[in-house]
């Protein structure tokens, strides 16, 4: 059994090699040690080793959100891949490509009692693309080719039409250990073997062709309508590679851009003919009555998932009232249930759009109201820089800071620093700044989100995986989002590239300060008990426990100070950064003041 089972999973790690995965994360067990002997033997995958397995799946999320291709994450039985759950909803969300690969005890020892046995099959319910359960070893050729076979549809399928977790599970028996074939049936089985592992295998991901029909009719509408605004969601780092194309189209048709810091499309040298509207979550909250007349649209193209930010949501019915809506996305994303929607890649969609739209000829563009929503984001950048001078202490100015240090790094580095932002209220006050002219990027700062499901999960272990090609990375977190992964320190502690951890502390959970629970009349410590629940940690000193560097910074010069410290010097560095636990809020009160009639 020992020789088939090293046999079975050396076919096994050579196809997934094969199939397109480049990095394997391990959390070591028993059970999987035929499959760690495998990867050992084979030498074909960089293998990340760590212990606790939810910073594993959040440390391999990162890794594959970064490169967009697929990752690996291998455990033991038992309870170990029930901790992958909350990355594996992430993925399946975010459409990051990840192939969870479980070691399993074998038939005979389900629903008998035995140690770290558990129902497996199936342990992600709907989460995963795709379910494999190998079943134990058979001594037979057609079963090595089989598990090749089914290796491979498994990362196929985690890299497309739609991106994505998948599930292979691997029951395997005792003894665990490597065994060498004896005699003429096993001898035979391991020349097959070797002929697998050698055997190249071209595998592609497969494509979500987007419809010819609605891409010519979407260039149409464009081409008819000056009037039109392009929003855009959080984005894969491998967006990137469209972004031109985007850019071409706002260009070409004199759409304004609303895109929000995840989009790849906001921190970076835009065209000067593009109109960005990056104060769009403060603009469009203070229009309580809808857009005026002059900017209203009449065509809205959403690009990937809605913007996170509350403005949005707030105006999205007055703003899309009368016009027609247009979504372009790998799934379904009209909660609205108001939109024309374009099934694709966004890549090659938008590609296709540009091509369709340069054909077609242009009703005269639409100068007056561009320039209505470019002096309307005027006024709102103007309003919130007066907002963040006049709130003392608050966090917006501690991430203009930070984000105004990796401008300035964009350009002399020679790589930009990769911005990995927190949940809840980071990602929402980033999405209220934009640059000054003077320190606009030389080059585009790549923006990791976690807006897939949208938790706190993991941020530590995903930002030193987000480190694992070399590249410097800051991460902006709250101090609940902090306390929540303050294990996962101790994986931030083996980066080797800069790693930035600003934990920007505000008491606790203050983004419920900007929802409407905040004003339901609870007396103040139930509030704080049931909502803010402030960890009352020191960062620094948990930190430096994990053997990582730490600072405290106080105010937006120290911030920047530090900063730039941590993201030119090798390996991690947390920057412990308290602010006023109401600043935030201070702030878009006193920005939405200036704004509003």
């Amino acid at each position: 059994m020992s020789a088939l089972q090293t046999l079975w999973t050396d076919v096994l790690v050579a196809a997934l090699a094969e199939a397109g995965v480049e990095r394997c994360v391990l959390s070591p067990g028993s059970r999987s040690t035929p499959l760690v002997t495998a990867l050992w033997r084979s030498q074909r995958l960089p293998v990340t080793v760590i212990i606790d397995e939810r910073a594993a799946a959040f440390y391999a999320l990162a890794v594959a959100r970064s490169s967009g291709r697929p990752t690996a994450l291998l455990c033991t039985s038992g309870s170990a891949p029930g901790h992958y759950l909350p990355a594996v909803i992430e993925a399946a969300m975010a459409e990051i490509p990840l192939v969870i690969v479980s070691a399993d005890r074998p038939p005979e020892l389900q629903d008998a009692g035995a140690s770290q046995t558990i129902a497996q099959a199936r342990i992600f319910g709907d989460q995963v693309r795709l379910h494999a359960d190998l079943g134990p070893p058979t001594a037979s050729a057609l079963g090595l080719r089989a598990v090749r076979r089914r290796v491979m549809q498994a990362v196929a399928a985690a890299r497309g039409p739609v991106p994505g977790p998948v599930h292979v599970n691997v029951p395997l028996r005792k003894p665990l250990e490597p065994g060498s074939p004896a005699g003429e049936a096993e001898l035979a089985l391991a020349a097959e073997a070797r002929r697998l592992v050698a055997q190249p295998v071209a595998a592609h991901a497969a494509s979500l062709e987007p419809a010819s029909e609605m891409i010519e009719e979407l260039a149409q509408a464009i081409a008819a309508e000056p009037r039109g605004l392009l929003v855009v969601g959080a984005l894969p780092e491998s967006f990137a590679a469209a972004r031109g194309d985007l850019l071409a189209l706002a260009e070409l048709a004199g759409y304004p851009l609303l895109a929000e810091a995840g989009s790849q499309l906001r921190l970076g040298p835009r065209p000067a003919a593009v109109v960005g509207v990056d104060s769009a979550d403060l603009l469009l909250s203070s229009w309580t009555d809808g857009p005026p007349e002059a900017a209203a649209p009449r065509l809205l193209l959403q690009l990937g998932a809605e913007p996170v930010a509350p403005g949005w949501h707030a105006a999205a019915a007055a703003l899309t009232a009368g016009a027609q809506r247009w979504v372009v996305a790998r799934r379904w994303q009209d909660a609205s249930s108001t939109a024309r929607v374009v099934l694709g890649d966004p890549a090659q969609t938008l590609h296709r759009l540009r091509l369709a739209v340069q054909r077609h000829k242009l009703a005269a563009r639409g100068l007056p109201f561009a320039a209505c929503w470019a002096e309307s984001e005027r006024r709102a950048a103007k309003a919130l820089r007066a907002a963040i001078a006049a709130v003392p202490d608050n966090e917006v100015a501690v991430l203009a800071a930070a984000l105004t240090t990796c401008a300035e790094l964009a350009s002399t580095e020679p790589r930009p620093p990769r911005l990995v932002v927190g949940n809840s209220l980071p990602v929402r006050v980033l999405d209220w700044i934009s640059l000054p002219p003077a320190s606009r990027l030389a080059a585009w700062l790549p923006v990791a989100t976690q807006r897939g499901a949208s938790g706190i999960d993991g941020m530590i272990a995903g930002a030193a995986g987000a480190a694992v090609d070399g590249h410097a990375v800051l991460a902006i977190m709250g101090d609940v989002t902090f306390a929540h992964d303050a294990g996962a320190l101790a994986v931030a502690a083996t980066a080797r590239a800069p790693l930035a951890l600003l934990v920007v502390d505000n008491g606790g959970g203050r983004i419920f300060d900007h929802l409407p629970v905040a004003s339901a009349g609870l007396p103040a410590a139930d509030y704080e008990r049931y909502f803010t629940t402030a960890p009352r940690l020191d960062p620094v000193a948990v930190a430096r426990g994990f053997g990582v560097r730490a600072t405290l910074a106080r105010g937006a010069g120290e911030v920047a100070s530090a900063v730039r410290a941590a993201l030119t010097t090798p390996g991690a560095t947390l920057i412990h950064a308290p602010v006023a636990s109401d600043g935030a809020k201070a702030v878009r009160a006193a920005a939405l003041a200036e704004l509003t009639p």
